[in-house]
């Protein structure tokens, strides 16, 4: 089986389930996808894309799993305590109308591009692009994107080598600005903004929406909550409840005190999804338990046929403020 076909098989409900992150970005000659690592409305905040004769799989979202797993008592015991403490915090301004949620963030995610050979053949190779990433987002949900991305890493010296026989081709190099949202079928009123605050009522509204998904329903939540989360305005109360929502799903492990990727102290949790190969982790503000990262590393006998703990995506989020206005040069670069 070519690595092609496994990776295929890993993600299998990404080219099923029309609510799944993975969405069509673009085909020529092959299909692209891209499961992103974040937002609660599901689309990629990115430009579409496609790469003549060649598949791109991104694999970038934080998708978990608890199935026949219980509570570790440790992790949940964390997470209320979190809960605790943001419930009596001051919230960010409110997001006004002409305002925007800024958010920006530092990521390395990994990237597998793949394809067939004329003699039927296939090749591949994987490497973690990373990109500093800025976010402007309206309470319609409409907003900016500017990303400026760096030059890869492989995940190992056959991927190098692929890659420079392929033409060492440009992974995301550069930077690029795309406008979000706006059109008649996106949507109008971004969806945190009506998240209830009573954990009660948050689980029994993500589970709703998590029910019949490929990864399971309590993977699902944990991907819900992690939405809400990253790039989307929550007020004190709301991230409160997610938090206690976490708290109750099986398979949530407590990792402990730990750093950032930019030496920040922090608390962890995570959980493992046996569907994904994938061990994926949140990392908090020990202080406020706001979230400052995520890192995803591959579990032992992983398909993918990289060594148990081969990080193949993380986020650090820097920075977070409402704003009155997106900076002009990102606006107009948009445009073109």
């Amino acid at each position: 089986m070519s690595e092609l076909d496994l990776i295929r098989g890993l993600y299998p409900e990404r080219r099923l389930d029309p609510a799944a992150r993975a969405r069509v970005r673009g085909a020529v000659a092959a299909r692209t996808f891209e499961r992103r690592r974040h937002r609660l409305p599901r689309r990629p905040l990115v430009p579409a894309l496609g790469i003549a004769g060649v598949a791109t799989i991104a694999v970038l979202a934080v998708v978990l799993t608890g199935t026949s797993a219980t509570v570790d008592a440790s992790a949940a015991r964390v997470l209320r305590q979190a809960a605790a403490n943001v419930r009596h915090q001051r919230s960010l301004a409110t997001l006004g109308a002409g305002q925007y949620l800024y958010t920006k963030s530092v990521d390395r995610y990994m990237s597998t591009v793949a394809g067939t050979r004329a003699d039927g053949s296939t090749w591949s190779y994987s490497a973690l692009v990373p990109h500093v990433r800025e976010v402007w987002l309206a309470s319609d949900d409409t907003g900016w994107l500017h990303e400026s991305g760096g030059e890869p890493t492989f995940l190992s010296e056959r991927d190098h080598q692929a890659w420079i026989a392929g033409g060492r081709p440009n992974l995301g190099t550069g930077v690029s600005s795309t406008r979000l949202g706006g059109g008649p079928a996106e949507n109008t009123r971004m969806a945190s903004l009506d998240l209830p605050s009573d954990p009660d009522l948050v689980y029994a509204r993500i589970h709703a929406q998590a029910e019949g998904n490929a990864n399971g329903v309590d993977a699902e939540m944990f991907t819900l909550i992690g939405d809400a989360l990253r790039e989307n305005y929550t007020t004190p109360a709301q991230r409160a409840a997610l938090y206690e929502v976490a708290a109750r799903l099986p398979g949530i492990q407590l990792v402990g005190r730990t750093t950032d990727a930019t030496g920040r102290p922090a608390v962890a949790v995570a959980m493992e999804n046996g569907h994904n190969d994938l061990r994926s982790t949140l990392l908090f503000d020990p202080g406020s338990y706001a979230l400052l990262g995520e890192e995803e590393v591959l579990l032992p006998g992983n398909r993918l046929g990289y060594p148990a703990g081969t990080v193949v995506g993380n986020a650090t989020y820097v920075e977070q403020e409402v704003v009155d206005a997106v900076p002009a040069g990102v606006v107009n670069a948009a445009k073109h």
